[in-house]
């Protein structure tokens, strides 16, 4: 749990692949920014196959992936992320959209279609606009249950 100080209930966060690939493209502060958005407690998450997505580039993908996703790997262990086990979708997007949406947790994403499909379901996202700052899409007050 991050920010003892917030006094409403907490919130769990799915964070994808390629927001948890942000600080090594872009520098801001995550945790900081997750607070300032967010505005009460909550609990970092991914899925299992998120995590096997991030090895997969940490191992096979181009440089660039392989820097991105191992730096990815090692923040989620500072941050500690808890990993949660799903069943297998076709595709991570999928398991993403239907963990969240049953479950009642945010997303921080920066994946256009998915942010899309998740406001369809209405999940909530935090997202990176304009390069700087992260925004929250959706409302989070009725999003407590994990």
């Amino acid at each position: 749990m991050n920010r003892a100080f917030f006094v409403s209930s907490q919130l769990y966060v799915l964070l994808d692949s390629n927001f948890l690939m942000l600080p090594s493209v872009k520098r801001i502060n995550v945790l900081s920014e997750l607070d300032r958005v967010l505005g009460r407690s909550y609990k970092l998450l991914t899925i299992n196959h998120v995590v096997e997505e991030l090895e997969r580039l940490a191992s096979l993908g181009r440089p660039s992936e392989r820097r991105r996703a191992k730096l990815a790997l090692m923040l989620m262990k500072e941050w500690n992320v808890e990993v949660v086990g799903v069943p297998l979708q076709a595709k991570v997007d999928d398991a993403i959209a239907e963990a969240s949406s049953k479950r009642g947790w945010v997303v921080a994403t920066n994946d256009r279609e998915l942010r899309r499909r998740l406001k369809e379901l209405g999940v909530p996202t935090v997202y990176l606009r304009g390069g700087k700052r992260l925004t929250l899409e959706g409302e989070v007050e009725a999003l407590t249950s994990k």
